[in-house]
Order: structure tokens, then sequence, then C-alpha cells
């Protein structure tokens, strides 16, 4: 049998061996941290992360070169206080969501591990419920019934509801990396209620609660140029479909052409703030063609949109600039996170992305890279942007915004050649510190500027600790169109021809900052 019930459980979990652990503790300094976790045995990718109510930090990870999965427990200041195997007989465990559990009798939280039996059977679901001493207290596993024996599972999201849990189960059958994408609902008892297949889904990027707890599902479908958001009532019924918009705009007189692409990848994510506005963190393609057709750039970032009613044109956006000979990408499951404030300043936004250094190879090869974290306010106005450059191979996989106004990293070092991962947690605060020497800690751009492409007006706002000097618009010929020495909060752009211009934005102290604007 593939399941794992309480007398299997607790032999597996009193045999087990304890992984050897080498912590690495960079900061002395209550509530930031940088910590690894190393197993020269085992290949950890961390899949998900979780703040407790008492403000430790659990991890949740799969090892890709065997069966089982691991909860790491840590405290505020990154010591490890615990861990335990997730285990189950003839299966492969395979951590897939960390929440705190609706049910609490069973424990006060909830691990999600979709389960692929060594024989090829039908696969399924196993719930496990842990107190916060990572003490196993229930299991149960449910068989898929919409899985055909042998298939596994690409993708699965999961939303817990007040009696229920959603979830979107995408399936790798006959080796097709991406299959069919099912939506399901599971009972309080962890029975399958309803299952419906969504033929038109490649990837299903994230699930959550909207408005009048109708459900939300945020999309893409396989070399798309857009994603979309479906709305469905609390049966799981169809009730409205909405298109992300690409945003295409002339390059100018000469014939170029600039394509600019919110593009489909299975890291983007939406969410809804608590005011009811829209939030999408998602890749940015963007693309210049010569007139002959064959382009001279391809570029991609990362790309922060607020929308209100309708997304065909963000109310806000913030694209991520990065460093030359570079590419950026949204965290791997959840890049984006937030937390309410106060009634006065709504809730603070963070978003993390990897940045790359070999643009050619994407996130494919064993090179250095660095993280990038963004917070901003809900109208995505910038409080501060980092850049923590490293000499491993970080890949962060999820941000979560903590109690103390910072936030938690949480990934895997190793390179995806030898399938080689480590487990990291990086604790920020909330003025962005981390108090690490062997972490570089690098402002990029203190400023945003919205929309983009804009109309007749551009919005700049500056990190608190910034003193702008004056901005410059500069034409693709190079010219100076513009200049402003005051008021820069707000650049009129009427009376500007249609194009693409260039933005030069110096401060007091001399630093200077380009970014590339476009006029409707």
């Amino acid at each position: 049998m593939y399941y794992l019930d309480n007398h299997t459980k607790t032999a597996q979990v009193l045999l087990f061996v304890f992984f050897w652990l080498s912590v690495l503790s960079l900061s002395a300094q209550e509530s930031r941290f940088l910590f690894t976790y190393t197993d020269e045995d085992h290949s950890w990718f961390a899949k998900d992360a979780i703040e407790t109510v008492s403000g430790d930090f659990i991890i949740g990870a799969q090892n890709d070169w065997g069966s089982e999965s691991l909860l790491l427990k840590l405290s505020p200041d990154g010591t490890i206080l615990s861990e335990t195997p997730i285990m189950a007989t003839d299966t492969n465990v395979l951590l897939c969501r960390l929440f705190r559990s609706p049910n609490e009798q069973e424990g006060g939280y909830m691990a999600f591990c979709p389960c692929k039996p060594s024989d090829h059977s039908q696969a399924a679901i196993l719930f496990v419920w842990f107190d916060e001493a990572l003490e196993i207290t229930f299991c149960k596993a449910i068989k898929c019934p919409f899985m055909e024996a042998g298939d596994s599972f690409a993708d699965v999201k999961f939303l817990t509801l007040a009696s229920s849990i959603v979830a979107t189960f995408t399936i790798r059958q006959n080796d097709v990396p991406i299959g069919p994408t099912f939506l399901a609902q599971i009972s309080n008892e962890y029975e399958f209620v309803s299952c419906q297949r969504l033929d038109s889904i490649s990837t299903v990027c994230n699930l959550f609660l909207a408005e009048d707890d109708k459900i939300g599902l945020f999309y893409s479908k396989l070399n798309s140029s857009h994603m979309g958001i479906l709305t469905f009532d609390k049966t799981l019924q169809l009730i409205d479909r909405a298109i992300i918009s690409t945003w295409t705009v002339p390059e100018g007189s000469n014939g170029d052409f600039f394509h600019y692409t919110i593009f489909d990848m299975m890291n983007s994510q939406a969410a809804m703030l608590p005011n009811g506005s829209y939030l999408v963190s998602a890749k940015l393609h963007e693309n210049l063609f010569h007139t002959n057709g064959y382009p001279y750039k391809d570029d991609r970032s990362v790309v922060l949109a607020k929308y209100e009613n309708d997304f065909h044109q963000p109310e806000n956006m913030i694209v991520m600039e990065h460093m030359n000979d570079s590419i950026e990408f949204p965290s791997f499951y959840r890049s984006m996170d937030f937390r309410e404030t106060d009634e006065v300043t709504g809730c603070d936004v963070y978003q993390c992305s990897i940045l790359n250094e070999l643009p050619q190879w994407g996130l494919f090869q064993p090179y250095p890279t660095g993280i990038v974290v963004t917070k901003t306010d809900q109208d995505l106005n910038l409080i501060w942007k980092k850049r923590f450059l490293t000499d491993k191979n970080y890949q962060p996989t999820i941000i979560n915004a903590t109690a103390d106004g910072g936030c938690l990293v949480v990934g895997s070092i190793g390179d995806y050649q030898t399938q080689r991962f480590d487990v990291f947690a990086l604790k920020i605060n909330a003025d962005g510190s981390v108090g690490t020497k062997e972490t570089i800690v690098e402002d990029i751009c203190p400023y945003a500027c919205w929309p983009n492409p804009a109309k007749d007006v551009l919005h700049l706002s500056f990190s608190p600790d910034v003193q702008p000097a004056q901005a410059e618009l500069y034409d693709l010929q190079g010219r100076l169109v513009r200049t402003w020495r005051n008021g820069l909060e707000t650049l009129s752009l009427q009376g500007l021809a249609p194009g693409t211009y260039t933005l030069r934005v110096a401060l007091e102290d001399g630093t200077v900052f380009t970014d590339k604007v476009v006029k409707e």
C-alpha cells in the first residue's frame, strides 16, 4: 500500500536516522539571518515555508534523489529546532504545500503531499497534520479518481476554505510534461466532492480567494502571449473570465518593433489585496527587432502590476531593472506576498525574483545567481529594493511576509545538471537589512516609475533616504527633449510624440539611473 497510517508513521519516524546537518549562522542578531541546511546523502529542494503562531518558521522540502520529504523548523534567529521526515511505503512523497490546518483537532499545521506509487498504480494525495514541534498527529491518503494508472503530477496548487479545500492538478501523462489540468473540491472529511477538467489551461499560476468568497484561478496557456484569471463560485462553476493583455508598441520611425509581453510562466502569480485590487507578479519578455525581422535584443525582466476592475491595462506597474548581461525571473512557487498594516497604509507587498547572469542559458546552469527583493505599499510605491549577490547558485522558491514587517525568502542552492540541492532561508528585516557580512547587499534603482507605457503623465516615487536632483528625457536619437528639476514625483509627457524614450534620473549624490519609457 502507498498510504501512511499512524502505526507505520510512528515506526518510521522513530527508526529514521537523522540527516547530517550543517547550519551556517551568519548573524547573531535576532530576526535576521542566512541559514543553510546541507545533507550529502539527499538533494533537498525547498517547496514551501510558513511562519508559525509563535514566530518560528517551518520549511518543507522534497528529496530529488529519493522518495521522502522533510519538515524543518527554525527559530527567529535561524537556529534549527527540529526536523521530521515524511515517508510512505513503496511511494514517492512529494511535499507540495504547507498550511495552517483549518481543523484544530488534527494538528496545527498541514502538509499536502502528492504521492506517486512505485508500482505505477493510481496516484494519491497524502494529507499530513503536525504540531509546532513537527510531531505528526494524523495522516490520510486519498486516491485521485481523475488520474490513470501511471500518471504523475506535473504541478499542484491548493487553497484552503472554511468548509473545503480547492485544488488544481496538472498531470504528467505518458511522459508528456504538461497534461490536462483538473480543478477539484475536497471536503473536510478529505474526500473528493467534485472535479472538472480544464482543457484550455496548461499552467495554473495561483489559486486565491476573491471577493464574496469566489475562487480566483490565475492561469496561462502554453506558447501563448497572455495570461488570464478565471473566477468560480463555491460550487466551482465558472462565472467570469478576464485576460491580461499583451502590449505591443511601435519603436519609432526607423521601422524597429518593440514587443512587450507579460509572459506565460509557471512561477507567475496573482493575488487579491484587502482593498479589492489585484496584483500580478510575472516575467516580462521584451524583444527589439530589426526592420528585416531579426531580433537584436531579447531581454527578460520581472513586472509587478496592479489592476483594479479589469486586466486590459494596469493602474500602476513596476518593471524590475536589473544588471546588464543578466535576466530576471520571478521566484518559482510564490514570488509575491503581502501583509496588512493598518487602515491608513493598507498593506506592504513583497516580491522576490532570481537574477541570473547567463541569459543565454536561463535557470539551468550551475552559475552564481542573485536574489532580488522589492518592498512596496499597496499602490506599488517603492519602499526599498535590494539585490543580494552571492558566489553560489541561489534559487529562491517562495517569499513570505512576516509578522515583524520583514520577509522570509526560502529556496535551494545547487544546480539542475547534477540535481544536487541544499536548503537556504534568508530572513530580511522590515528596512531591508540582513546583517550578514557574507551576503553583499546592494540597492538597485531606488525609485519606481509608472504607468509604463504612459499617456500624458509619468509618476515617480523614491525611497525615503533618496534625494533626487533632476530628470531628463531623451529620444531614440539621443536628443534631450525634456528636463525636470522640481516636482519630480509627476512628469508631464504632454506634447511628446508617441514612441520609446530614455529617462535619466540623477540623485543629489551624483548617482544616475536610466529607464526605458514608452509614450502612448
